[in-house]
């Protein structure tokens, strides 16, 4: 094997034995430098990745929170709609009209009976919207529908309310 460029130039008698010495002292101190400002920089880069990885978790979480609360109001809609369908009566169309408001503040009509009007005016009743359609469902329905989804309510006069509202003790 081929001798080094360092031992070819001391045979040669370019170099002293001292010079060898100090450039191979330079050296390792220059190694060492590299070294230690490799492991800084993957230090760094360490600290740049746990921040990334700390990120993405939280962002992870973030998103699994979106996702179950989306689920979550799904679901509950689907037990409105369900909890209508099953308490839902025949709207029995009479001579009455009853108005309420309906979507986007317009003022809508149904035309009902004496009776349901009455029942609908009193909070006995309450209008919902089931498949695009609006039915009547009893009180104690509406205030479990309300409770999942309150946007499948159109109407309902709750009694607790309306005497809140009008004092009657003049």
């Amino acid at each position: 094997m081929g001798l080094s460029i360092q031992e070819q130039l001391l045979k040669a008698g370019l170099v002293d034995q001292k010079q060898v010495k100090k450039a191979n002292h330079e050296k390792r101190v220059q190694n060492k430098k590299k070294k230690k400002g490799e492991a800084s920089s993957d230090d760094s880069a360490g600290v740049r990745l746990k921040q990334q990885r700390e990120a993405q978790a939280k962002k992870d979480q973030q998103l699994n929170a979106e996702r179950n609360r989306r689920a979550q109001r799904e679901a509950d809609q689907a037990a409105a709609q369900q909890l209508i369908e099953t308490n839902r009566l025949p709207v029995e169309e009479g001579p009455v009209a009853y108005h309420y408001v309906g979507d986007g503040g317009t003022i809508k009509r149904i035309s009902v009976t004496r009776d349901v009007a009455d029942k609908l005016a009193e909070g006995l009743m309450g209008l919902a919207v089931y498949k695009r359609d609006v039915v009547m469902i009893p009180a104690e329905t509406v205030l479990k529908v309300l409770e999942r989804d309150k946007d499948s309510i159109v109407t309902y006069n709750d009694p607790a309310q309306a005497e809140d509202d009008y004092p009657t003790d003049w």
